[in-house]
């Protein structure tokens, strides 16, 4: 059976397995955090840098990653990244010293920036238009079962084994990922020009400068020093418009932003990164510290969402190929915008089928918008093309990120001070007064990114994915 299995579908197996294992660790080291405080007697600050520096490692390896794909070959430009990955993440279970840490994971953040970007381009390079729905479903998968999974599998690691197994797990399934990806992926090359290095030098400190504000944001608020961070961005985007708009072989081509479907979905990927991500930190939250719930409950809910997820990317490529990109996206984002604050109906422990049942729907809902946004955004673009498009969209999507788990924490921290009471005194009786303005937000974001959808072309997007 293994031998009758197509060389494209080795390419999904092993992205997906990659993919899985770079968004459940990243998720399982922010949980690690107030160990390795412990641990290493360091500040809450200090080990906040142990996500932080990972983020902007990613900020330089993501705008280059697809020149290095085209120039060198995006096999062994994704062999190097998973080693790198796997070898530091390692190597962190062996650190001496908090700082040692915050250097490998750096060097962690340099491997996993290249990864997402370069495997989306071999996956997509391997596949016809007409296919890119039903695999991005499968390549979908593992960024709703990553979040879900890591409080439950982040508990028994650092319960049973320690928080060196959380870095040392990492290691050998990168290791077989490489030996699979070395025995089976073709080498694929494009010509390319010189590399842009003003270009990269720029959206590196762009993106540098944006992921740490928006941290800063969403740590200290909105002060004079924030402020300062953020001009120096708005400054940074504006000189890497024009200046790459005046460069003969520019890094990031500005003409992709031509392309209204690219322009679509990158608006409604950062609604639906906001309502995704943003939630996720939420819902632990309110559940846990606002009604009690304990740690198992509570994960028990959030993970059985992605039960709902799976049904949910079941069904978005059959209505995506038969529709178009917007009857999946509207009918997700409306369903987003509905269930999420139906979750406040949530008053105590004793109700955790409800809590359930609402997570299972929800989770449908996020599995129909994931794949649909994931398409629409590599349609537009031929083979030659895919790798710095896919770039650009992997960053955008860190972007949303970031910014929906901003907007959640500043919008809880507003409750806490309208009420006045501290994240720890959060009693069921003032939870809803706390948490519901972020709850909100994440229904107003998913209602843009609705209206968004109904902007698609989708007879065109039909005739892009007509099979040959």
């Amino acid at each position: 059976m293994i031998k009758n299995i197509e060389y494209k579908y080795w390419l999904v197996i092993i992205y997906t397995v990659v993919l899985f294992l770079d968004r459940l660790d990243l998720s399982i080291v922010n949980i690690t955090l107030p160990t390795l405080a412990q641990y290493f007697n360091a500040s809450i600050t200090q080990t906040q840098w142990v996500s932080t520096a990972f983020l902007l490692a990613l900020a330089i390896s993501i705008p280059i990653s697809g020149w290095l794909g085209d120039k060198f070959g995006l096999k062994k430009v994704f062999i190097i990244a998973i080693s790198l990955y796997g070898a530091s993440s390692s190597l962190c279970a062996l650190a001496p010293s908090m700082n040692i840490i915050l250097a490998l994971r750096f060097l962690q953040g340099i491997g996993g920036g290249l990864i997402i970007p370069v495997g989306m381009t071999l996956v997509y390079r391997a596949f016809h238009p007409s296919e890119y729905a039903r695999i991005t479903a499968i390549t979908f998968l593992p960024s709703l079962l990553a979040p879900a999974l890591a409080p439950f599998i982040g508990g028994i690691l650092l319960q049973s084994l320690g928080w060196q197994w959380v870095f040392s797990l990492v290691g050998p399934i990168c290791l077989v990922a490489v030996v699979a990806a070395l025995l089976i992926i073709k080498e694929q090359k494009h010509d390319v020009k010189p590399l842009d290095w003003l270009g990269f030098i720029l959206a590196s400190a762009f993106l540098i400068m944006l992921l740490y504000s928006v941290s800063i944001l969403e740590k200290h608020g909105l002060d004079a020093y924030t402020v300062s961070l953020l001009l120096t961005t708005l400054c940074l985007i504006i000189g890497l418009i024009l200046y790459e708009k005046r460069c003969p072989h520019p890094l990031i081509n500005l003409n992709f932003f031509k392309s209204h479907l690219f322009v679509q979905a990158n608006l409604i990927q950062l609604a639906f990164q906001i309502s995704h991500y943003g939630a996720i930190f939420l819902i632990a939250l309110y559940l846990q510290l606002g009604l009690g719930f304990t740690v198992m409950q509570s994960g028990l809910i959030l993970g059985l969402q992605a039960i709902g997820a799976m049904l949910g990317c079941h069904y978005s490529p059959k209505l995506f190929n038969r529709f178009g990109p917007s009857f999946p996206l509207a009918i997700g984002l409306l369903g987003i915008s509905i269930s999420t604050p139906l979750i406040l109906c949530l008053t105590s422990p004793d109700q955790i089928m409800l809590g359930i049942g609402l997570l299972v729907c929800r989770g449908i809902f996020i599995g129909l918008c994931g794949p649909a946004i994931q398409t629409s955004g590599m349609l537009d673009f031929d083979n030659k093309h895919v790798s710095r498009a896919s770039a650009i969209f992997t960053a955008g999507r860190q972007i949303s990120i970031s910014i929906g788990l901003c907007l959640s924490s500043l919008l809880i921290s507003y409750g806490l001070a309208q009420n006045e009471v501290r994240l720890s005194d959060i009693s069921p009786s003032i939870a809803y007064a706390i948490f519901h303005y972020a709850f909100f937000m994440i229904s107003i974001a998913s209602i843009l990114g609705a209206i968004v959808t109904l902007t698609i072309d989708n007879r065109s997007v039909l005739n892009k994915i007509k099979p040959c």
